[in-house]
């Protein structure tokens, strides 16, 4: 009886969302990519491209990569991989984040580190590298920024998370103009409904007045098996996708349609050493 009202739910976060007006953002992985991108109070090794808070529960090294075909276009692709290794108290990662194909290549390094700052409060921060191809006079031009996450855990199975991205501006010149890397702030929820349903919504904003608001839910159809489905707007972002756990390796694949653009599949793994 539980699982009806959850669904009720979230078909009320699905008509507030294809009301709300939104931009593009870059790729973060197959499971968040299958939730509409609503990670802001995701936990896990993906939080490496999300809300880095997220990094603070892991206790074994792990390792990942993603790979997505953007509108079914080679030249849109991106591809990613990370590493997360936890020390004591502290957890640090290292990802690596790539779109386009020369002659537009865009990359970003990321240097991770999250804790728990009380046993309620996690805490996360990223260090990035920024570096663009330049194809008008066969260069490479480089900048910085910054990501700062928080999670709250206000009650059992409920998070709330808070995540800034370059919260200055930060960017490039080149010959034909300037090329800025984008600010955004993410607030967002996760509701472990039951042991086999989740929910998870989020609002996005770009410090100016475009909202977007996304949200996905994720059902274990079996213990290692996962289906999940999300969506996000405006324009209107439909997204699915299926996971599944083998001993240690986790595969994760995805689809989203964009009302104008397309399909957008992905795929995505990682694998946790140790016990």
């Amino acid at each position: 009886m539980k699982l009806l009202p959850s669904v009720a739910l979230f078909a009320l976060f699905v008509l507030a969302a294809l009301k709300t007006n939104a931009q593009e953002e870059s790729f973060a992985g197959s499971k968040y990519q299958a939730l509409g991108e609503a990670w802001a109070g995701l936990d896990g090794c993906w939080s490496v491209f999300g809300n880095q808070a997220g990094l603070a529960g892991i206790s074994h090294p792990t390792v990942g990569g993603t790979f997505q075909n953007r509108f079914l276009v080679e030249e849109l692709s991106s591809r990613a991989g990370w590493v997360v290794f936890p020390v004591q108290s502290s957890v640090f990662a290292f990802s690596l984040y790539q779109f386009g194909e020369i002659p537009f290549r865009n990359e970003k390094f990321g240097l991770s580190y999250a804790r728990h700052l009380f046993p309620k409060l996690r805490f996360g921060v990223q260090f990035n590298y920024y570096r663009l191809y330049l194809s008008e006079d066969n260069r490479s031009a480089s900048s910085s920024g910054l990501e700062l996450g928080l999670q709250y855990l206000p009650a059992s199975g409920l998070v709330v998370g808070v995540h800034v991205l370059n919260p200055y501006q930060t960017g490039v010149k080149t010959y034909s103009g300037n090329f800025s890397y984008p600010s955004r702030l993410n607030v967002g929820v996760f509701y472990r409904v039951s042991e086999v349903f989740s929910l998870a919504s989020g609002l996005e904003n770009d410090f100016s007045r475009q909202f977007r608001l996304k949200t996905g839910m994720e059902y274990s159809i079996l213990k290692r098996l996962w289906l999940r489905a999300g969506v996000s707007g405006k324009p209107y972002l439909f997204s699915a996708g299926i996971g599944f756990q083998v001993k240690k390796l986790t595969m994760d694949v995805a689809g989203s349609y964009h009302q104008y653009l397309g399909n957008s599949p992905s795929v995505s793994f990682q694998y946790q050493f140790g016990r």
